[in-house]
């Protein structure tokens, strides 16, 4: 029985990580080893708290480390440079989740990757 798979679209990414349409209308977050799937309306939710770890990231002395709950996945442990990392690539993300909102209110269709000019 072949096993099931979800059509990914890329939504933003970065050298370390990268955020993804999946189906049914929710976006995977992976960042190295980890993995969150949420709905495209707790992604800036999930921005505020990384934005608000990072701004701390500039006031810790060395090797510090970083909790981070997202509700329905386990609780990670990060350190100062993946905060930062996970903070842009969130960042990002707000952006293009932004950006597609106001082309889907304007009735424009977002360009996909396999599209071809002829």
């Amino acid at each position: 029985m072949p096993s099931a798979s979800f059509d990914t679209s890329a939504l933003f990414a970065t050298d370390h990580g990268s955020v993804e349409w999946t189906d049914p209308g929710r976006v995977r977050i992976a960042l190295g080893t980890m993995q969150w799937r949420l709905a495209p309306s707790d992604v800036p939710a999930l921005r505020e708290t990384t934005l608000s770890l990072a701004r701390e990231v500039y006031h810790c002395g060395r090797d510090c480390r970083w909790q981070l709950r997202v509700e329905g996945h386990p609780t990670v442990v990060l350190d100062s440079d993946e905060v930062l990392r996970l903070d842009a690539l969130l960042d990002g993300a707000v952006t293009m989740l932004e950006l597609s909102a106001i082309l889907k209110d304007a009735s424009i269709s977002r360009p996909t990757a396999t599209g071809r000019r002829g």
